[in-house]
């Protein structure tokens, strides 16, 4: 087992040392680009050959099994075994060149990776060039090395390793009359693995094609932007195609269109920008190469990336277009619609969840842009106050303790460190205000550099907490008074960005919440609540906690009449959380906070019960509240392709219309008194014809039933958690 286990790896590095070239990680697409890189026999070889070399002398090392496999340590040295395969006949000599050529670009490689890394930059094909031009330099005393003539007579290599009707083929195709820039646009794809012949490149388009639309787009446009620049400033078109050096455009446009870059309409007119760029380094690189007799390769490429990846890190706003990944998928279309369902759920920044700084029910008084005090820069605010019989006191109101709220307990929003606490400040007479001391007494508490919450209006001398102290969220803080300018007893509540008392505010939502209302309660999440509205925190239930709060360590055991198995709870070097399904390798990711379960991504076997379990259970929040639900949004390529899917690809950086849509309603408890046995329905819903429907039964112990209705299928499963 160990050993076919290896094998897969070894095979999977591999085909995914190919791939990278396109960035992307498809086996499939890999697999194709090498069977065209054995257009030419001794290129092929000598390509596999160098990654083997390449990637067994990381294994050796001890280097990270992961990237290994990922070809990240692969894709340098088969792009230098090809250029050597293809300039040299295969035999002993060159073997032996192709063994040690692995091993220096293995080692350029990782010292690109080290020194560019610490920019946030990518190294590229880098250790490529450095690789081939070495050696190249270096073969010229090799007297042993013969040169490979396959390809400079075209018709004599058809005819000798094919049949004569091939070359009748071939020559058909040649008077066929096709565009002179699409062959050039093909034979610039062939170029990249080092093929000179259309053929290779209209192979590599279809499996590009295939692999990702925004990537194909991408590569017309890159390179017809060059094709129509050249025409315009009167340039020698025709240099991209005995040159064979167009692929800088392409691989340029990918790169920064769709790869390193949110694919966008500001994504694509930067494609168009960087074109001349790409033309003066091809121009002034052959130029300058040719006096040591060498080629420009890849190094336009090279060069445009990093510059533009590093010129966008001197932006003042890191959330500028356009926007850089920042988890990257190896797909531009997974990239897109990730970014897009991330910001949508959480915004464009990720979001630390704040809570209601008080226990029970209270009413907003004023809220936003409220009418006496929240103006201006303290705009985004909220005043808190208890009712009862719409009474804000009991008694006559004539004094400050006849009002609900006085020496009620402030908690803390989040989990922070007291920044600044300013106290001793009387209470006033109801009906008067201290403008003086405007804010009263006061706690502003940072919970990221970024975020600050500072509620005021507090009771003298009611302080938990000092300056200073760190302090866990909802932790008490102090108690309700009516200091400063407050005319009644309230709790003043706002989010800042700098910690100083009385800062300008910030729009900030609270994470999640309940809605109260005489006819129902909602739940509200990521939300700004409003002026009149009664709000109060979720309430845990023990038993949801339970059932969705996985633990890295934990494994979960399913079974049905038909299958048993397994997920591990994990955690990966990034700190990612994630469901792992060893039967499918397939992963789903998730955060959670004291009070929610939210999945935020997928990868893996779109046919596992793992993925019907990431859609049933999309967020979950850890409250019962009977006819409440939650309702969310997936990314768009959440189920397997389609016609309609593939459709949006196309238009995705400009509109994204496709909006799978998850539902998750709360249907009933057995007791108020006891959370023992709770039932959950949900449903996600791609189209009419695409929607399943979930329930879940749960009881003390945690998921006890789960079943899945998909069209007239209808599953049952059964868990045990350890």
């Amino acid at each position: 087992m160990r050993g076919n286990s290896n094998i897969k790896l070894i095979t999977v590095s591999i085909l995914l040392s190919y791939s990278q070239i396109f960035f992307s990680d498809k086996l499939l697409f890999g697999l194709l680009l090498l069977v065209v890189s054995f257009f030419n026999l001794s290129a092929g070889l000598a390509g596999i050959i160098s990654i083997i070399a390449s990637n067994g002398v990381a294994f050796l090392m001890g280097i990270n099994k992961q990237k290994i496999v990922a070809g990240t340590y692969g894709f340098n040295s088969l792009l230098v075994g090809l250029g050597l395969g293809i300039y040299f006949k295969f035999g002993l000599v060159l073997f032996l060149i192709l063994i040690f050529a692995s091993l220096l670009t293995f080692f350029m490689t990782l010292l690109f990776e080290g020194w560019l890394g610490k920019y946030k930059l990518p190294f590229l094909s880098l250790s490529f060039l450095f690789g081939i031009w070495i050696v190249s330099i270096a073969s010229r005393q090799f007297t042993s090395l013969e040169i490979n003539e396959y390809g400079i007579f075209i018709y004599n290599d058809i005819s000798r390793n094919f049949s004569l009707n091939i070359l009748k083929l071939h020559l058909y195709i040649s008077d066929l009359g096709i565009p002179l820039s699409l062959k050039v646009y093909f034979n610039s794809l062939g170029a990249i693995f080092f093929q000179y012949n259309i053929y290779a490149g209209v192979v590599i388009a279809i499996g590009l094609l295939f692999t990702s639309r925004i990537s194909f787009m991408l590569s017309l446009l890159g390179f017809y932007s060059a094709f129509f620049y050249y025409k315009i400033v009167g340039a020698d078109f025709t240099e991209l195609s005995y040159s064979y050096i167009g692929f800088n455009f392409i691989l340029t446009a990918i790169a920064v269109g769709g790869f390193f870059v949110i694919p966008s309409v500001y994504s694509f007119l930067w494609v168009i920008l960087l074109t001349p760029l790409i033309s003066f380094l091809i121009s002034g690189s052959v130029a300058v190469l040719g006096l040591f007799n060498l080629s420009t390769f890849s190094l336009p490429f090279n060069v445009v990336v990093i510059l533009f990846l590093y010129a966008l890190e001197f932006r003042e706003k890191h959330f500028n277009r356009p926007q850089l990944v920042s988890v990257q998928n190896f797909s531009p279309e997974k990239n897109l619609y990730s970014f897009h369902n991330f910001k949508n759920r959480f915004g464009d920044k990720p979001l630390i969840p704040i809570a209601l700084p008080f226990f029970g029910s209270w009413k907003i008084n004023q809220a936003h842009q409220g009418e006496y005090t929240h103006k201006g820069k303290w705009r985004h605010a909220w005043d808190f106050v208890i009712v009862d019989d719409d009474s804000e006191f009991s008694n006559r109101g004539n004094n400050v303790s006849d009002y609900h709220c006085y020496n009620k307990a402030i908690i803390a929003a989040a989990d922070g460190i007291v920044e600044e606490i300013d106290d001793g400040i009387s209470d006033n007479i109801l009906g008067e205000v201290n403008l003086i001391q405007n804010w009263g007494n006061t706690i502003v508490i940072k919970h990221s550099p970024w975020l600050y919450s500072q509620l005021s209006h507090i009771k003298a001398g009611s302080f938990q907490v000092a300056k200073g102290d760190i302090i866990k969220k909802g932790q008490l803080l102090a108690y309700v008074g009516n200091s400063g300018r407050s005319p009644a007893p309230h709790l003043h509540f706002q989010l800042q960005a700098t910690p100083f008392v009385g800062s300008e505010t910030i729009n900030y939502p609270i994470a999640n919440y309940l809605l109260e209302s005489k006819e129902s309660n909602s739940l509200k999440i990521n939300s700004i609540p409003s002026e009149n509205q009664i709000v109060q925190n979720i309430q845990v239930e023990t038993s949801l906690k339970k059932a969705f709060g996985f633990i890295p360590g934990q494994e979960i055991f399913i079974k049905s009449e038909f299958e048993e198995l397994s997920w591990k709870v994990e955690i990966d070097y990034f700190n990612n959380t994630y469901l792992y399904c060893d039967k499918s390798n397939s992963f789903a990711f998730f955060v959670k906070s004291d009070n929610q379960l939210t999945f935020t991504g997928f990868k893996g076997e779109k046919k596992s019960l793992l993925f019907k379990f990431y859609l049933a259970a999309y967020q979950v929040i850890f409250a019962f509240h009977t006819g409440i639900t939650v309702e969310d949004v997936l990314p768009a390529n959440t189920l397997r392709k389609s016609l309609n899917s593939v459709l949006q690809d196309f238009i995705a950086p400009f509109y994204i219309y496709i909006k799978p849509k998850f539902k998750l309603n709360y249907i009933s408890k057995e007791s108020y008194f006891d959370d023992s046995k709770i039932m959950l329905q949900s449903t996600f819903i791609q189209s009419k014809f695409r929607t399943y429907a979930f329930e879940f039964q749960i009881d003390e112990k945690g998921i006890k039933e789960w079943q899945i209705e998909f069209g007239n299928k209808k599953m049952i499963y059964y868990f045990n958690k350890e």
